[in-house]
């Protein structure tokens, strides 16, 4: 018995650790010239390791959204592997293609994940280069991204090509630049699987077609608002929330 509640003291420790290294280090101020962006993170009781990151730079920023598999103390720490690499990265050489970036994030976590801690473990990532223009190039294998355009109130859903990261050394025959463009008004939303398959007691998942319907029917509301009504619809869909639910809105304003 006292092992056994030693072993669940320790648990708790090691997932509040956890929690608290996954909600320290978001960003704590979403300022991008051009852009009104809003996001929330919902941390699940058996902690995952959703992230997101918006690096400002000179005309722009980088903008990522990802997700490592599994739970608890090592998804946090590959989770602050993602995040330590990207910064760094982004901020020495702010013009570098993200594909390439990707590549080479890939390769940290490949070594840290399989070499180092021995564990099979890999994450979901996708990262961007936003110009003030509204240009976007992006790589790397994630959820679809949402486009609400302003000119005919409609989504579009834009694949992210790819493959995962930390799953094989080298990736670079998966991983392509692609590109989007943002219009004045159009609203761009990001997000984690948490939300599109989190279910009901009867296992009926929310569902992207769900979240098309509620971007489409507040797309011309502020990100903040659409930000919140997303992540409440989701949790009162939910009895039980199994993953972390993470929510990206991004209005392109122009310059």
């Amino acid at each position: 018995i006292i092992s056994l509640t030693h072993r669940a003291l320790r648990t708790a420790r090691e997932l509040e650790i956890a929690k608290r290294i996954q909600t320290s280090i978001l960003p704590q101020r979403l300022s991008v010239d051009g852009m009104q962006i809003s996001a929330a993170m919902v941390p699940a009781e058996e902690v995952g390791g959703d992230y997101y990151d918006v690096v400002p730079t000179q005309g722009g920023a980088w903008i990522g959204v990802g997700d490592v598999a599994g739970h608890g103390l090592k998804a946090g720490l590959i989770m602050l592997m993602v995040q330590s690499v990207v910064a760094a990265l982004t901020r020495q050489r702010a013009r570098m293609n993200p594909k390439e970036a990707i590549e080479i994030l890939n390769r940290v976590l490949f070594d840290n994940i399989r070499e180092r801690l021995g564990s099979d473990e890999h994450v979901t990532f996708t990262l961007m280069r936003y110009e003030s223009d509204g240009n976007i190039v992006f790589a790397g294998a994630h959820e679809e991204i949402l486009v609400w355009r302003a000119r005919d109130k409609k989504c579009e859903v834009i694949p992210t090509p790819g493959t995962w990261m930390g799953a094989v050394a080298n990736v670079s025959r998966a991983i392509v630049d692609s590109t989007l463009k943002l219009e004045r008004g159009d609203l761009m939303v990001l997000y984690t699987d948490g939300l599109i398959e989190a279910q009901t007691a009867e296992g009926k998942q929310f569902g992207l077609d769900r979240v098309i319907e509620m971007v489409e029917a507040n797309g011309n509301e502020s990100p903040e608002l659409l930000v919140q009504k997303i992540v409440q619809a989701c949790i009162a869909w939910a009895p039980v929330q199994d993953d972390d639910i993470t929510v990206l809105a991004l209005r392109y304003q122009g310059v």
